[in-house]
Formats: structure tokens, C-alpha cells, sequence
């Protein structure tokens, strides 16, 4: 009988730290699977993050490019007029020029 009844407590006892064994390992696959979720969910936020910053960057340089465009172009429209301005000037002048000879003539 205290045979029988070791066994009986043996049993009880391995069906015990099989119990806590197979909910350690639970615990622990739980655990995993939220940690690898958790993971996931960071990465795709530095994903997204990293896209945002990408396209801020992009558009930033658009607006700089377009700013040296714009600068530019006014540049040369200015140098555009002057150059139109001094050619009036001395066309006038040819002109006045050649119609003084003309009338000294």
C-alpha cells in the first residue's frame, strides 16, 4: 500500500510539473509571438517614418531647385533687358550717327 501510494503521489507529481512545464511553454511561445508582433510593428513604423522623412527631404530639394530656377531665370531676364537696353542705346545712336553725316553733308 505505501507503494501504491508513492505512486500515486510520483504521478501526481509528474502530472503537476507537466502542467507547469506545458504552461512555461506557453508562456513562452505567447511571449515569442508578442515579441515578434511588437518587432513587426516597429519596423513598419520606422518604414513608414523613413518614407515620410524621405519625401520631406524630396520635397524640400523640389522647393530648393525650383527657388534656383526662379533666380536664375530672373537673372537672365535682367541681363536679357539690359542687354535689349544697351542695344536700343546704341542703335539711337547709330542712327543719330548717320543722320548727322547725312545732313552735314
Amino acid at each position: 500500500m505505501a507503494m501504491e501510494r508513492t505512486l500515486a503521489v510520483l504521478l501526481a507529481a509528474e502530472t503537476e510539473a507537466r502542467g507547469i512545464v506545458e504552461k512555461a511553454e506557453k508562456e513562452a511561445r505567447e511571449f515569442r509571438e508578442q515579441t515578434q508582433q511588437e518587432a513587426q510593428e516597429i519596423i513598419k513604423t520606422a518604414e513608414q517614418q523613413e518614407e515620410q522623412e524621405t519625401q520631406q527631404v524630396m520635397e524640400e530639394a523640389r522647393r530648393q531647385v525650383m527657388l534656383a530656377r526662379n533666380e536664375i531665370l530672373d537673372r537672365s531676364e535682367k541681363t536679357a533687358q539690359n542687354w535689349e537696353e544697351l542695344f536700343q542705346k546704341n542703335c539711337n545712336a547709330v542712327v543719330e550717327f548717320i543722320m548727322s553725316r547725312i545732313l552735314d553733308t
